[in-house]
């Protein structure tokens, strides 16, 4: 397998600048449904979650990620990638 290098931008229930509590029950609710090999930044209203995830392919990576984070009640807006990833994914 591959390890795969991503961001998903995600949006939720954040009414404004999420507390220390507020973060630790995201991450929490991610573990919970696996995502433990990501980490969590803050980004406007919304999260970045940085995803290093082996899988057999990038699409395989991305989309168990992203139904990860939807299980754990969170909406994925977008998915970032930087060039060298997709080029070295090759």
């Amino acid at each position: 397998m591959t390890e795969y290098h991503f961001r998903l931008i995600v949006s939720g229930p954040f009414p404004g600048q999420l507390t220390d509590e507020e973060l630790l029950d995201v991450t929490d609710a991610l573990g919970a449904v696996g995502c433990e090999d990501c980490s969590i930044g803050v980004r406007g209203r919304g999260l970045e979650l940085e995803f290093d995830r082996a899988h057999q392919s990038l699409q395989e990576a991305i989309a168990s990620a992203i139904h990860a984070v939807e299980k754990a009640g969170y909406v994925v807006e977008s998915v970032q990638m930087d060039r060298d990833a997709v080029l070295s994914s090759r």
